[in-house]
């Protein structure tokens, strides 16, 4: 019996002795991840040219804007590229036409068409001064105006970063021959 009253008291006192600790850690829940930032724009360079998901379409000989759902589209993004462009400082236009009809008549009608395009901008709160518009008419074809598919090519108008924070390109070669305005549009 002594053996096992021994026995109890080692046990007992070891177990004593090792005092066994069990700590419970709680893990921390991850951190949630930063939001993602939206992606900066793209930044413009001088003479880059904008491009639109469609051209903006005129009214027949005229230089009254189509009031269609991709022109307005179109003009709405342009606008917000303005907008979100503060460093875009100088945006030009530019008007082409086919060559059907009178020169003279389609150097004026593709400036008038650039003007519209201006004052329509003007209209949506990007400053006039902004904004410089030149008409070539049909000086600049795309492609050839040997069909009326090309000739549509060829009506149209496009838009290049002029300045960038008040840094002009040099490009006078882009201009000679058109009928040009600056800062302000045609009412």
């Amino acid at each position: 019996m002594m053996k096992k009253l021994a026995l109890v008291l080692v046990l007992g006192m070891s177990a004593m002795a090792c005092k066994a600790q069990v700590r419970v850690q709680t893990a921390k829940a991850p951190e949630p991840a930063p939001a993602a930032e939206p992606a900066p724009e793209p930044v413009a360079k001088v003479g880059e040219q904008l491009t639109l998901p469609d051209q903006i379409e005129f009214e027949f000989n005229e230089a009254r804007i189509k009031q269609t759902p991709k022109t307005l589209a179109s003009l709405e993004q342009l606008a917000d590229t303005m907008k979100k462009n503060p460093k875009i400082t100088k945006l030009r236009v530019e008007g082409h036409t086919d060559n059907v009809g009178k020169d003279k008549l389609n150097l004026k009608l593709s400036k008038a068409r650039a003007d519209a395009v201006a004052k329509w901008l003007a209209e949506h709160e990007v400053a006039s001064s902004r904004i410089v518009t030149f008409g070539f008419g049909a000086k600049r074809p795309l492609v050839s105006n040997d069909s009326a598919d090309h000739r549509a090519q060829n009506r149209r108008t496009e838009y290049y970063v002029d300045e960038l924070e008040g840094k002009r390109v040099d490009e006078p070669q882009k201009v000679a021959g058109a009928t040009a305005s600056g800062g302000k549009t045609a009412n």
